[in-house]
This record gives C-alpha cells, structure tokens and sequence, in this order.
C-alpha cells in the first residue's frame, strides 16, 4: 500500500508544493492558539472582572435572584397600574355618566371632582389595594437591596462610578464655598445697613 501512496506522489510532480496538511504549519497555527488561549486566560485575573471570574456560580446566582426579583417586581407594578387605570375609568364613566345636558361647567367640575373622590377613597381603602401596593413596595426594597449587595460583592466593576477628589481638588472646593459664604455675608451686611437706614 505504501507503494502505491509512494507512487501516486511520484506520478504527480506538483503534490509536494500543493499539500493540503502541513504538518509543521498546523503544529505552529496549533501552537499560537493556546498560547493567545494561556494570555486570555491569565487576563481574568487581572482587571475588573477578577470577582466575577472567581466567584461566577456565585454571581450566576445572584443574578438569576435579581431577575425573579425584577418579574416579581414587574407583576407588581402591573397589578397596581391595573388597579389605578380601572379606578380611572370608572371615576370617568360614573362622572360621565352623572353629567346632564344642561350643566355648566362648574358644576361638571363638581361632580367629577366628586367622582374621582369617591372612587379613589374605596380604590385606597379596599384590602387588595393595601395588598398590591404592600407587594410593590416590598419588591422595590428587595430590588434596591439586591442592587446594593451585588454593588457591594463587585466594587472593582462598580469603582469607576465613584467620584475621587483629589487633595488639591478639595482644597479649591472648599475655598469656593468659603468665598461664596463671605460673598453672602457681605451681601446681608448691606441689606440690613440698607434697611437701617
């Protein structure tokens, strides 16, 4: 067999300088691919991504909760925009529906003032608007807090959004609003001189 291969290689001259697998040039493509793959890898334990590298189950977690917390809190905010559009329009309807042809404009003023009253105090004093409106309430403190711890478990992601002064910058801030008080000092001066005289 290895004859014949041998012999098909010689019967066609240009096989040498057209071969489709070069062993050498596929070990050094090979070669530079996991060496890029090494420097890609060693970058993760360098820059702002370190503690999502380190901990990313972890992180993983965290954000599947922040996004239960963000449907919880999206239902919510549904529910309490529903009850609020449905009162809307009833207060609409009983106030359309209470207006006669007649009527100036002040007294439509009146009994829609009326209406929306009415239907807004039983909207806020019925139990399932203390419901839905407790459950919004509680899903924007989970939703904060979650920001915050996850704010907190990442500040190398986060630092950049924290203002540093330096000490000079300071110093020229707080001689600014020294000036600034002294300018309005003076200007109290004179306006108590002026009301005296």
């Amino acid at each position: 067999m290895q004859s014949k291969s041998n012999n098909l290689n010689e019967d066609n001259p240009n096989s040498n300088s057209k071969n489709l697998f070069d062993a050498e040039k596929f070990q050094s493509l090979v070669g530079s691919f996991l060496k890029q793959l090494a420097e890609v890898n060693s970058l993760a334990s360098l820059g702002p991504f370190t503690s999502l590298m380190e901990d990313s189950k972890v992180n993983l977690n965290k954000l599947k909760e922040h996004g239960n917390i963000l449907v919880r809190f999206q239902s919510n905010l549904n529910l309490y925009l529903s009850a609020v559009i449905n009162a809307y329009f009833l207060a609409i309807n009983k106030s359309a529906s209470s207006a006669k042809e007649g009527m100036t404009s002040e007294e439509f003023r009146k009994i829609t003032i009326n209406s929306f009253e009415d239907v807004f105090s039983a909207m806020y004093e019925s139990p399932e608007y203390s419901i839905t409106y407790n459950n919004l309430v509680n899903s924007i403190i989970d939703l904060n807090r979650n920001y915050q711890i996850f704010v907190d478990a990442n500040p190398f992601l986060f630092k950049q959004n924290q203002q540093q002064f330096t000490k000079e910058e300071k110093d020229l801030l707080f001689y600014n609003l020294y000036e600034i008080k002294k300018l309005s000092l003076d200007i109290k001066k004179k306006l108590n001189e002026n009301k005296n005289e």
